[in-house]
């Protein structure tokens, strides 16, 4: 049964999370973070239909949520999603994704997915701690690119891979809005291997960028975390 303690910024009933304007959906980790607007933030595609299950246990530990997943597909892998909301920054959540499998070895490929309503916006790159911006390009991104900031109106999302773990930024526009792949784990995974990265996802304005440019800055000091 989860569990949410009193001082946790979530709020459960069944299967669903709640915190502010924002859902998670434990039985559809694809759809990651739903905000009011309609923008998915931090969603785990597990390459799997929803039909072949693999929510097998969850709950809230103070900030955190946590969910197991144990999909029915060849690949056999354990993933462990942890959405911790960041409060005392803004309206900001970074997501921890750790897999292992039973297999002697297995393909260990995992997508964080955005979908957010974007227009103007920009690409960054790790720059010693920092992040140098570039208009976002019209072909694929390049493989340095580490972070996007969306801008539309007077709202921009920041989404960001911690700059020390591999990672592969791919996006598909979509009218109005554009999607975002996060692939990270690029190598075979093992038997008693455990692979483990973070996604940052926050809501700032589109006018600037610092508070962006700060986030990312702890964010890439942060160490990395022991346990889910």
């Amino acid at each position: 049964m989860p569990v949410t303690t009193s001082t946790s910024p979530w709020e459960t009933a069944g299967q669903i999370a709640r915190q502010g304007d924002s859902r998670v959906d434990l039985a559809d980790p694809a759809a990651g973070l739903v905000r009011s607007g309609g923008d998915h933030l931090l969603g785990v595609d597990l390459r799997r239909p929803p039909a072949a299950g693999g929510l097998v246990d969850h709950w809230v530990r103070g900030s955190d949520l946590v969910a197991i997943y144990e999909p029915a597909d060849p690949r056999r892998l354990r993933l462990t999603a942890m959405w911790r909301s960041l409060e005392p920054l803004g309206t900001a959540w970074e997501l921890v994704v750790s897999s292992q499998t039973a297999l002697v070895e297995s393909d260990s490929a995992i997508a964080v997915r955005c979908d957010i309503a974007a227009g103007d916006s920009l690409m960054g790159r790790s720059d010693n701690g920092g992040i140098a911006w570039a208009p976002l390009p019209q072909g694929p991104l390049p493989s340095d690119a580490g972070c996007l900031l969306l801008r539309r109106g007077s709202e921009a999302t920041f989404v960001a891979v911690h700059p020390a773990e591999p990672r592969r930024l791919v996006i598909h526009p979509d009218g109005d809005r554009l999607k975002l792949d996060c692939w990270l784990f690029s190598t075979t995974i093992e038997k008693g291997v455990l692979l483990r990265s973070r996604v940052l996802a926050a809501v700032g304005h589109a006018g600037d960028t610092a508070w962006a440019e700060s986030l990312f800055a702890a964010f890439a000091a942060s160490p990395p975390p022991l346990t889910t």
